[in-house]
């Protein structure tokens, strides 16, 4: 049949209904299919007449007996292809470029997060979120250039916050963080919106006052912020009262060139420490007059804290006299400085100075240690050391006496620990359970200048100290004055009723030795009996001492001593 339709092309319509079935099976719109015979007549066609651009034709023979018979041809459109396939190349393009944006952004935003997170934290205090010190420093010198080019006022404020230390020690350091978070809010609402605050470090604070009258400009805003922070603070259910002490340095737009920011900023802090020695919770404007006085404490405090590397501390010892064996008993420990240049310095014109700055317990420490040391020179007389108050605050006291004791082998008993009422006024349980400590190891306790404070009386009965010492301003007005006499000898009973040896320092005649034996008074130490004098001349003073042939002291023993 096939042949047959090959020779005779009339033949193919009987072959159309099978070859139509086989071509057309898959036919759309977009296709078309062509049959030819193999003359290249066209047998038949299916699908669309005119099939969309793009196209692509496919030929194929039609074989029959291993012969050819005929050929198909199909063409097609590529365009729904096409479209898929700008399709797909958009959306991947779109997914690509999302993808690209979001990778090289975001690291971008968080690199930049990040460095602008740095960067505020190296400028600011992260407790406040205020500008720290560098970036202070910064807008100081700004500040004070602008000034010196339009020939403009400014003013520096530094301010110290009052008893900020004694919020710490009592409440602690959360508590004390959240005071100094208040102070910044408060001090902030003070100012005005081109004054810049800043917090230089611990409780200290610093304020730039530009485009203001001067000085009335830094006087109503110091007396504001005082006012404002003198007034109590919550610290979780906690009623806090404090205070501020300010110190202003001027610039003056018509004064001389020069005032350059580091020196406004010594200035302020100069003035601030006379606000502070004037009694706190006050204002004061920098003088030329005050800076040498002011200069010459800040350079005593630089050599008071080389002065222990330096070997330039001693120890003096006065001896304690036993009234009823006229002999010595013991020797108080008494601190000297022996400045490079200066000279001998008194404790009166450092030991401040070293309780204000913390320096008192290095220094103490080391008092302790070296008594402890010099003692084993003297193995039959007891020494007595004077400890401040802050060695108290500072924790370690207990720990630092055994330690002593224990390097030089000394008896516990033979150290005698003398204290102010200063001691107990603040965290008086705490100081108590030292004390009790201390009292436990053996070691001796005495209330030095006793009736001198408002509550002596009190802490006698708190406590149960070893010895009371009688303040050498009652002994001045011993024999002349009847009120000294009855005070003197109140504080002597008193003693005595209550188990407690009683001392009297600065006696300085016999007639006031004689009066406080009368009195009954057992130990006494003066200069009637001896100067402050080094531990080597201590031995030699005790091998000059004949008391067991003489019935009262004479004033020659004090030459001899010395």
């Amino acid at each position: 049949m096939t042949r047959l339709a090959v020779e005779n092309p009339t033949m193919w319509e009987y072959e159309t209904l099978r070859l139509e079935s086989l071509v057309t099976a898959n036919d759309d719109q977009d296709r078309r299919s062509v049959v030819r015979n193999a003359n290249g007549d066209e047998i038949f066609a299916s699908g669309s007449a005119r099939v969309a651009a793009p196209q692509v034709s496919t030929s194929a023979a039609i074989y029959d007996s291993g012969g050819v018979v005929g050929e198909v041809t199909i063409t097609r459109s590529l365009r729904e292809t096409l479209q898929l396939t700008v399709a797909i190349f958009g959306l991947s393009a779109s997914l690509a470029i999302a993808a690209f944006m979001v990778l090289t952004t975001l690291p971008l935003r968080l690199l930049r997060a990040a460095t602008d997170r740095a960067a505020f934290l190296a400028s600011h205090d992260p407790l406040t979120g205020m500008p720290n010190r560098s970036l202070f420093n910064e807008w100081l010198s700004l500040s004070v250039s602008d000034a010196e080019r339009c020939g403009a006022t400014m003013a520096v404020l530094c301010l110290d916050l009052d008893h900020f230390k004694e919020v710490n020690d009592i409440l602690g350091h959360a508590a004390g963080n959240e005071l100094l978070r208040q102070v910044t809010a408060r001090a902030t609402a003070a100012l005005r919106k081109n004054d810049i605050l800043a917090r230089l470090g611990g409780d200290e604070f610093a304020i730039i006052q530009k485009h203001c009258d001067q000085p009335a400009g830094a006087t109503k805003l110091s007396e504001r912020l005082i006012a404002d922070l003198s007034l109590p603070f919550d610290l979780d259910g906690n009623e806090v009262l404090i205070g501020a002490s300010i110190g202003i340095a001027l610039r003056d737009g018509g004064g001389p060139q020069g005032h350059d920011a580091q020196a406004l900023l010594r200035r302020a802090d100069l003035a601030l420490y006379k606000a502070k020695m004037d009694g706190r919770g006050a204002f004061r404007f920098f003088e030329e007059r005050m800076n040498d006085k002011l200069v010459s404490r800040k350079r005593m405090e630089s050599d008071l804290r080389q002065a222990i590397l330096r070997d330039e501390l001693k120890l003096h010892y006065q001896p304690q006299v036993d009234l009823n064996t006229n002999e010595i008993k013991g020797v108080e420990a008494l601190i000297r400085w022996y400045h490079q240049d200066r000279g001998l310095i008194g404790p009166d014109e450092f030991i401040g100075l070293a309780e204000e700055t913390g320096l008192i317990v290095s220094i103490g420490e080391w008092v302790i240690r070296e008594a402890c040391r010099q003692a084993t020179e003297w193995p039959d007389l007891s020494f007595a050391v004077n400890v401040s108050p802050v060695q108290f605050r500072n924790g370690n006291l207990v720990e630092i006496v055994r330690s002593a004791l224990q390097e030089e082998g000394a008896n516990p008993a033979r150290l005698e620990l003398e204290i102010t009422e200063g001691v107990l006024l603040a965290q008086t349980d705490q100081s108590i359970d030292t004390l009790l400590a201390l009292q436990a190891m053996g070691v001796r306790i005495a209330m030095d200048d006793f009736g001198t404070g408002y509550s002596s009386l009190s802490y006698l009965r708190r406590f149960p100290f070893d010895k009371i010492k009688i303040d050498k301003s009652f002994i001045t007005g011993l024999g002349t004055c009847s009120d000294a006499d009855s005070i003197i000898e109140a504080i002597i009973g008193l003693g005595a009723s209550m188990g407690m040896t009683s001392n009297a320092e600065g006696v300085e005649t016999a007639d006031q030795v004689d009066l406080l034996r009368k009195h009954g008074c057992n130990e006494v130490q003066g200069l009637f009996f001896s100067l402050p004098l080094p531990s080597e001349s201590i031995t030699e003073l005790m091998s000059d001492w004949e008391w067991n042939k003489k019935a009262e002291p004479q004033g020659n023993i004090e030459k001899r001593a010395v």
